[in-house]
């Protein structure tokens, strides 16, 4: 009885076979760690957000905003010495936050953050405070506040001026348009600024 090992044309296609069934294991599971890290941005600013608003009403206004998500964190919760905590209309913490979510600056990270030096994967925070809609910050929800996130890329165009946000020349979202501005526009409909999370 003559024993017949594999050749190499089969060894290889059994080999090309196992790649390509890796590489689809490793991009659904990358996918997949995406839109986990977007549910917990998403979730994340939905708690900022509450915790804000239980802010203004015990202090008649926003958080300040002159650090970002720095003024915003010790404002809801602020170190034990803070003067903030002698103020009887404060009525916090309205959000306690654990250390592993904020860097060495006191900015917040977000989901996709590297580390405690990581300035880049940071939650952005502004406010309205003289009342009038057509000054900004905030460029969005010009009556009340912005917060948002970079997502995966850490990119977010070039300033608040125009709705440039994301401006990365990339379709992060899948949707077919390529850094959709236009809140009106097409791909309004899933929030139009690609793959930042934010609250608006």
């Amino acid at each position: 009885m003559e024993c017949r090992g594999f050749t190499l044309i089969e060894i290889l296609i059994v080999a090309g076979i196992i790649v390509i069934l890796g590489g689809i294991m490793i991009s659904s599971f990358l996918r997949s760690t995406q839109k986990a890290k977007t549910a917990i941005a998403s979730a994340f600013i939905a708690e900022l957000e509450t915790a804000i608003c239980m802010y203004k009403i015990d202090m008649g206004e926003y958080p300040p905003d002159e650090e970002g998500s720095a003024s915003l964190k010790r404002a809801l919760d602020p170190s034990p010495s803070d003067p903030v905590r002698n103020n009887p209309r404060w009525n916090g913490p309205y959000l306690e936050f654990r250390d592993r979510e904020v860097n060495e600056w006191d900015e917040l990270l977000d989901p996709w953050h590297k580390g405690k030096r990581d300035r880049v994967h940071i939650y952005s925070y502004s406010a309205d405070f003289d009342c009038k809609t057509f000054t900004h910050p905030p460029y969005h929800n010009v009556s009340s506040f912005d917060i948002y996130c970079k997502g995966y890329d850490g990119k977010t165009g070039k300033g608040y001026y125009a709705g440039n946000y994301c401006q990365n020349e990339v379709d992060d979202d899948g949707d077919g348009v390529v850094d959709e501005l236009d809140p009106g526009g097409r791909g309004a409909s899933n929030g139009y600024l690609e793959d930042d999370v934010n609250n608006w």
